[in-house]
């Protein structure tokens, strides 16, 4: 379509876009003129979560972008979530149950509402302050509770409401939180910020709180466990002093010797100590592995492929039966029964209850994780241990030939209580630190700026939201118009109409009334009626018609179209009348037998269809006497009747049309108007008659597939096709 075309249709329908932009800004305007004052509060707090400070056995923890990222997703669903904006809804409505500055009051209207009416507000504050304090949720199930949910409804503090009113965004790259709240009352929003937040941190500490509890509580029971130790060996190494008193020298060899192999024992014991949890570790780091990120042992890809091997080993077992030994059938039977095991436990992590599965998998991943903190543990002291037996048994061993007895006995004593003190110390520290920071960072919110009522609201920005209004209206009425006229597949302009068509084309004729005018007083007007532009426009055109028709060497002009009422007769009246003014003589032949216009409003007998030449000699005065006058100088008709038949199949043996040449010495022209070529044969009939065809289209009309055929026929009458005439034209696209 052409562009010029579309910013024409735009500028003629401009004062529509302008009503349309109007609207837009006086609504907009309006709107925000009667919308009430909003202020905003915004309380600010610091997450914590690029902090590197956490208990941790090892010290090779790496600073996670990625996982602070989720981190922060994870903060914006529990911000969003049921719990945290049902507490938010609760201190709310109890606050304005309760205190004698109630943010919301209700209006006339909403105190007489049956939820106001029926409620029991005692009730209501008992049942919002218990469920504050187990911070739990209101359930519709219960009479009470629905009577309390319908009352926050009422007050506005349903999670819809609040959920408009909040805003929960993180500051740029940054471990803070902004929360904003905006209301119609500034303490309101003050209140509102403030406590979404506490609300937030607290069910971050309820989610993490347990497990908090259970990582201190290993940190404490270790210390104490390591303190009795401690004194254990501390009063042994008390007892034993007292005990032998200044050592002597006689079984300091024996004494030496025995402590070397009692340290060797030890060493032997650390290091299988050492061996099993590295195994146990390993075992742990390979189960953890196997979850996987995403909560899932494998993939359903993998699962499929996994499965599909088992089977095929199953059927390989089943073939390997037939002539085993009993005890190599029942291990086969056991690596079945195994496989089939295994296949029921995949085929159970493809079930579509992925949310008890995924349950399940974060309780095992959660336990997995505290077992490998343990043996991680572990297995530093037993290294240590394995380290410091192995340094004693090598010293010890000099001592054999030197020294022994009750000093490397005192020795050995005092260095158990030195390596117990080590790790003593050690739990304490991090026992110590655990009172700083949680064991898990992600409830270690700490608000750094408290939300304060706003002095002044917020800017209404009317004249912007005004004007955004009418750019809209602006921008869619545009776009309708335009969307409309790209779903309109007629013609319209010419230029659209020769590219579609690739037909030659006479004129265009632009549209006239008809109904209120007839063709004859456009064509010759009354005294001295002044001429219209569109009146002048179709005079010029019709001329422009006239001319090319006296000049292209043909006088007899079969007149068709590919749809129905193109505006045929209107064509032919037309260049009758202009021909008469020329004083040509004309001779109009109306065989449209689906739609004699011409013939009925000429008042022309059906005469078309009767007559015959049957050898006369005077066959012209025959064809003469079946013409009949028309009101316009110098022209003939010859009428038809309205049938549902075409000319082959009504017209007699040596009928008119056989007689053409004879009746064409009589003439100066001769219009033959045949019924539309998309439904009707009629034209193919008759064209082996005329001397030209044209072809009559209208600004209205598409281009369907049947016009497709019908302009193909008329292009493929070779230098019989005249040009197409294009009728019904909008003024404002004529030159387009």
């Amino acid at each position: 379509m052409d562009l010029l075309y579309l910013v024409y249709s735009l500028l003629r329908k401009k004062w529509i876009i302008l009503l349309c932009t109007i609207t837009g800004l006086v609504a907009g305007f309006v709107f925000f003129m009667f919308r009430p004052k909003e202020y905003v509060s915004l309380a600010q707090y610091s997450t914590g979560f690029t902090m590197q400070q956490k208990v941790k056995i090892n010290q090779e923890d790496n600073f996670n972008l990625y996982e602070i990222d989720i981190r922060f997703s994870n903060v914006d669903v529990a911000f969003a979530s049921d719990k945290v904006l049902g507490m938010l809804a609760y201190k709310l409505l109890l606050h304005d149950l309760e205190d004698s500055n109630p943010f919301r009051v209700l209006t006339e209207k909403h105190k007489k509402d049956k939820v106001f009416v029926n409620a029991d507000i005692n009730r209501a504050k008992s049942i919002l302050r218990d469920k504050i304090s187990r911070l739990q949720l209101l359930t519709s199930y219960d009479k009470d509770e629905r009577m309390v949910m319908d009352l926050a409804r009422l007050y506005g503090y349903d999670s819809e409401s609040l959920t408009s009113q909040l805003t929960q965004k993180r500051v740029g790259r940054t471990d803070f939180i902004n929360i904003f709240a905006s209301s119609e009352n500034p303490q309101l929003s003050a209140y509102m910020a403030n406590t979404a937040g506490s609300q937030l941190v607290r069910f971050f500490s309820e989610i993490y709180g347990l497990r908090t509890q259970t990582a201190s509580g290993k940190l404490d029971s270790l210390v104490i466990a390591k303190k009795k130790i401690v004194d254990t060996l501390n009063n042994r190494l008390k007892v034993f002093k007292n005990k032998v008193g200044p050592t002597s020298g006689a079984d300091r060899a024996n004494a030496a010797m025995s402590v070397v192999n009692d340290f060797y024992a030890k060493y032997q014991e650390a290091t299988s100590d050492v061996n099993k949890l590295k195994g146990q570790l390993n075992a742990v780091n390979e189960q953890i592995s196997k979850l996987g990120i995403g909560g899932t042992t494998n993939t359903p890809l993998n699962n499929n492929k996994e499965i599909k091997r088992l089977q095929d080993r199953n059927l390989i077992i089943e073939n390997e039966k037939e002539g085993k030994t009993d005890e190599e059938k029942k291990k086969l039977q056991d690596e079945y029964e195994s496989n089939v095991s295994k296949i029921v436990q995949l085929s159970a992590a493809k079930s579509p209850d992925r949310a008890k599965d995924l349950e399940r998998v974060n309780a095992e991943r959660e336990k997995l994780t505290n077992r490998k903190i343990d043996l991680t543990q572990e297995l530093l002291a037993a290294e240590a241990s394995q380290k410091q037996f192995l340094d004693d048994k090598n010293r010890y061993e000099k001592y054999i030939n030197q020294n022994g007895g009750e000093s490397v006995v005192l020795n050995e004593m005092e260095r158990d209580l030195e390596l117990a003190n080590k790790e003593y110390e050690g739990l304490r520290s991090s026992m110590q630190a655990s009172l700083d920071l949680d064991v898990n960072p992600q409830n270690n919110f700490k608000q750094t700026l408290i939300g304060m009522p706003a002095d002044n609201p917020n800017p209404s920005r009317r004249m912007i939201i005004a004007g955004l209004a009418g750019f809209l209206m602006l921008f869619f009425s545009c776009f309708i118009i335009l969307l409309l006229e790209f779903i309109d597949s007629s013609y319209k302009t010419p230029t659209i109409f020769q590219r579609s068509s690739k037909l030659k084309l006479l004129t265009s004729f632009n549209a006239i009334d008809l109904k209120n005018k007839q063709i004859e007083n456009y064509l010759q007007p009354i005294g001295s009626e002044k001429i219209s532009a569109g009146h002048g426009l179709f005079l010029e055109n019709l001329r422009k018609l006239r001319y090319e028709l006296e000049h292209s060497g043909k006088k007899i002009f079969l007149v068709t179209s590919t749809r129905p009422k193109e505006g045929k007769s209107v064509i032919i009246e037309s260049l009758a009348n202009s021909f008469s003014l020329s004083h040509k003589k004309i001779l109009i032949i109306d065989a449209n037998f689906s739609n004699n216009t011409l013939s009925e409003k000429f008042g022309a007998k059906p005469t078309l269809e009767r007559f015959s030449v049957n050898g006369e000699a005077s066959a012209i005065d025959k064809v003469l006497s079946i013409t009949g006058a028309t009101t316009i100088a110098n022209t003939d008709i010859i009428g038809c009747g309205e049938g549902d038949y075409t000319p082959s199949e009504i017209l007699p043996k040596n009928h008119l049309f056989e007689r053409m040449e004879m009746i064409a010495t009589k003439y100066d022209f001769i219009f033959i108007e045949a019924a539309s070529l998309n439904h009707h044969a009629d034209a193919k009939e008759l064209v082996k008659y005329a001397d030209g065809i044209i072809g009559v289209f209208s600004a209205t009309s598409g281009s369907g597939q049947s016009d497709k055929e019908s302009i193909e026929f008329l292009k493929s009458t070779g230098n019989k096709f005249v040009g197409a005439i294009f009728n019904n034209v909008q003024k404002e696209n004529m030159d387009l």
